[in-house]
């Protein structure tokens, strides 16, 4: 209390010389910035940490927010106050994460916004997650640090600086396949971060002070209940599986709705795959893609590596994946193989095939095909599921490269949800689900 009486105290002092006025009020008006500014971020001793009084313990974020200040990471106004539902700007966002990660000094010595100069209050902490490509500024140069921070903006963030781990698809209704946030928003479900409102993330929605610090204080939670080291896990692996693939497929269907020549992609591509995938493999689906068709160059994986997902990893640099891809009305469904390469730090496709389910198929246990569809339901928020089995029938199919007729399974189950009782059909050898 008494630091900001002798605050006050100096600003009545200048006022007594009236040559000074104009300088102090500068000083003041200063001082009043950096204090109201930098209580947000800066570290606080633990044992003085209390309670927000805009935050009570009944708050929904109160967890969050009480954890992030013990540890120093964030503090509040000189007031006592937290704020909770202000919204919380870009480089206060990059202040708090910078705090967080704990990132090395930038190694360029020039200003790479033309809005955020080398003296600018948040200059080394916008820089630091810039050179970790963990934020980027718009087009015209600039970062607009005053400015809010919108759901997607921080789901790419927290995605990107914490390494999570996508292991979902359409987990929102409105961050469709093309959104440039599809896998930031999706990488945050699976990881337990953002669950969303009702089937939407509400992307373009800014984010306030209580939601980062619970965003940012999952996200931490995640890291940390990671296993100690480098060694691959299968939630990196899925990831990879996903990611990469992904990627590698919008930026060709970009490619291909610009109008552009597949030279005019490649530097991008050479992102996600090596040299000779992006030059002998890559290549030759370009030319033939129907951009308005659902085919997919690479296989999409929903549930299928919660029953068939293998990965080994021969060295540090090389990921071998063995997974499959169920037939879904676009896809036939059929055998998975990737390899990844890890390049200059970067993971990226080195090769893949694909084999057809036919006479060689999943042949899927009734207690796989449980698993998957009571899974299915789930990601399209059923509550309550059970998945009842209640018989099977021999079905008949010809094999898609030999025309060999094969003979397998079909299961039918009962899917009691709160909603009703369903019954699925599932085909033991490509997953099909009706």
């Amino acid at each position: 209390m008494n630091k900001y009486r002798a605050a006050t105290a100096g600003e009545k002092t200048c006022g007594e010389e009236k040559v000074m006025k104009g300088i102090c009020r500068v000083v003041v008006g200063t001082l009043l910035f950096v204090m109201l500014s930098f209580t947000i971020f800066t570290g606080v001793n633990q044992a003085a940490v209390k309670s927000f009084k805009d935050v009570p313990t009944t708050h929904s974020n109160y967890k969050a927010i009480q954890y992030m200040a013990e540890r120093g990471y964030i503090g509040g106004y000189p007031d006592g106050n937290f704020r909770p539902q202000e919204l919380i700007s870009r480089k206060h966002v990059a202040a708090l994460l910078d705090k967080v990660l704990k990132l090395p000094q930038p190694t360029s010595t020039k200003a790479k916004f033309y809005d955020v100069p080398k003296n600018h209050p948040y200059y080394s902490s916008i820089m630091k997650l810039s050179e970790a490509g963990i934020v980027s500024g718009g087009p015209d140069g600039r970062f607009n640090p005053d400015a809010p921070v919108t759901r997607i903006q921080m789901a790419k963030v927290l995605d990107l600086a914490f390494d999570l781990h996508m292991t979902t698809q359409n987990a929102f209704y409105d961050v469709y396949p093309d959104h440039w946030g599809y896998v930031h928003a999706n990488a945050l479900y699976s990881s337990g971060v953002a669950k969303g409102y009702q089937g939407e993330f509400l992307p373009n929605e800014s984010v306030t002070r209580a939601h980062y610090a619970e965003f940012l204080y999952r996200a931490m939670l995640v890291r940390d209940a990671r296993p100690a080291g480098n060694a691959m896990t299968k939630g990196k692996a899925w990831d990879l599986s996903n990611r990469i693939p992904y990627l590698i497929e919008q930026t060709m269907r970009k490619g291909q709705t610009n109008g552009q020549p597949y030279a005019d992609i490649k530097m991008e591509l050479s992102k996600y795959a090596t040299k000779d995938v992006v030059d002998n493999t890559l290549v030759n689906y370009y030319a033939k893609a129907c951009m308005e068709c659902y085919n997919q160059a690479l296989p999409v994986l929903r549930m299928e590596p919660l029953v068939r997902f293998n990965f080994t990893q021969p060295d540090a640099n090389t990921l071998h994946v063995k997974t499959i891809e169920f037939q879904n009305g676009i896809s036939t469904g059929g055998f998975v193989d990737y390899t990844f390469k890890k390049q200059n730090s970067h993971w990226k496709l080195a090769s893949f095939t694909y084999t057809p389910a036919g006479t060689k198929n999943f042949e899927f246990t009734v207690d796989e095909a449980k698993k998957v569809i009571e899974a299915e339901y789930k990601s399209y928020n059923y509550k309550e599921v059970v998945i009842k089995y209640v018989t099977k029938t021999q079905q008949i199919e010809l094999d898609p490269v030999t025309d060999a007729p094969y003979t397998f399974d079909q299961y039918v189950f009962n899917a009691e949800t709160e909603y009703g009782r369903y019954k699925v059909h599932f085909n033991a050898s490509d997953g099909l689900m009706q």
